[in-house]
């Protein structure tokens, strides 16, 4: 009977080991959106939406500090939907957690329905500009008016020598982390040059094309970069 969660334990640590090696300030990131949201949204009670949810970190980070706070997160793989229902659980905030296996198109609700959205580590996943302003599009039509929207992507121009030189810092955190250089080469090559990398400017342009407004870039770290904006 504890095969289950003890597999999905198991996930769960190797997939938040994974991330903080990639993003050396993973943690730091999630308390200065936390202090944004905040900000923006007071003490009232919110709806959030998480894009990209699988895996539960962000509800991890937020849900037990912001009471006043709901989620419905949504997440295509059926995995890591499952490490974050365990999370809520574990956490004690599965009340205030809606989790949906699927894209942004299942969600239940109409439009303008949420007082917040994140996403994070999703946008450099989806091919092509026009998919990706899909996806922006319809997060936008999710919020209502002058909601925050913090979005995190890796970013860069794959012919730069900026983006290589920010590349080689990667790597050494990986070799740093304990992995053979082999596996980082492997990690290279089979991952991070299969994403799909486009520039900061592109990043700021597909926001405002989505109807986002105040962008900024308020993170970067190693191969990401993170922007704030309003819908």
């Amino acid at each position: 009977m504890n095969e289950k969660p003890n597999n999905i334990s198991e996930m769960a640590k190797v997939y938040e080991k994974n991330t903080r090696i990639s993003i050396p300030s993973y943690d730091t990131l999630f308390s200065m959106v936390q202090s944004y949201f905040r900000m923006k949204l007071k003490e009232k009670e919110a709806r959030i939406l998480v894009v990209g949810a699988g895996g539960g970190n962000e509800i991890s980070a937020w849900g037990p500090s912001n009471p006043q706070w709901t989620f419905t997160g949504v997440d295509p793989s059926e995995e890591m939907i499952r490490i974050a229902k365990n999370k809520t659980i574990q956490l004690g905030v599965e009340s205030r957690v809606q989790l949906i296996q699927g894209t942004i198109d299942d969600l239940p609700t109409p439009n303008y329905t949420f007082d917040a959205a994140s996403c994070i580590l999703v946008l450099h996943f989806i091919d092509g500009i026009q998919e990706k302003l899909k996806l922006l599009t319809s997060i936008k039509e999710n919020l209502t008016s002058g909601a925050p929207f913090v979005l995190v992507s890796a970013y860069g121009d794959p012919e730069s020598t900026e983006l290589q030189d920010r590349l080689q810092i990667w790597k050494s955190f990986w070799l740093v982390g304990g992995a053979e250089s082999s596996k980082v080469e492997e990690l290279v090559t089979k991952g991070i040059m299969k994403i799909s990398f486009i520039p900061e400017n592109q990043i700021q342009w597909l926001l405002a094309e989505a109807g986002f407004t105040n962008i900024t870039r308020f993170y970067s770290t190693g191969l990401f970069g993170g922007w704030m904006c309003h819908a």
